[in-house]
């Protein structure tokens, strides 16, 4: 069975499912670094968070190496399962991404979601490397990634790069600060 949202009528009792509708849920952070760690720990909490409190705090996400993993979660509507580990095995299905994007396809549509005035946070979860970092912590300039966003900023490539265009076009735009 391709969990979707008409599957989530169908799914056994023990499973637990969004405490509000997914299809319903508007978006309000952008995640840069859509792989397993976010999609355990920080989609979880934020869902939580959602169904404790409310509110617009659905995730668009995007990955800026590779496409499986979007294109996958988009064939699902965005759902997915976490499943934890305990004395017994439970499991819940993920409602709070609302969109996953794979950002050299989907450039057009990352940068409206990152400038837009009700994106109110930007996140990161990426490997060592994707922050572009000297040994010091300092921003490495001669880094590929870092490279070829200073050659072409409109179209970025590192996160550091996606997250200096966007705030420039939250700037322009009058969308806001972040975390208002």
């Amino acid at each position: 069975m391709t969990l979707n949202a008409v599957a989530l009528a169908r799914l056994p009792d023990g499973v637990r499912r969004p405490a509000f509708n997914p299809a319903a849920l508007k978006s309000g952070i952008v995640h840069l670094g859509i792989g397993a760690f976010h999609r355990a720990h920080q989609a979880v909490f934020t869902q939580d968070a959602i169904e404790k409190h409310g509110g617009n705090w659905g995730i668009i996400g995007a990955s800026l190496l590779r496409a499986d993993v979007p294109d996958a979660l988009a064939r699902q509507g965005c759902l997915y399962t976490v499943e934890s580990l305990g004395s017994e095995a439970r499991y819940q299905v993920m409602g709070a991404l609302r969109q996953a994007l794979f950002a050299p396809r989907d450039s057009d549509t990352l940068l409206a979601a990152l400038a837009a005035p009700t994106t109110h946070a930007v996140t990161l979860t990426l490997s060592e490397k994707g922050y572009c970092l000297n040994a010091d912590g300092t921003l490495d300039f001669s880094h590929p990634d870092i490279l070829a966003d200073l050659a072409t900023p409109q179209t970025p490539r590192s996160a550091i790069g996606w997250l200096t265009l966007a705030l420039e076009q939250r700037r322009k735009s009058g969308a806001g600060p972040l975390l208002r």
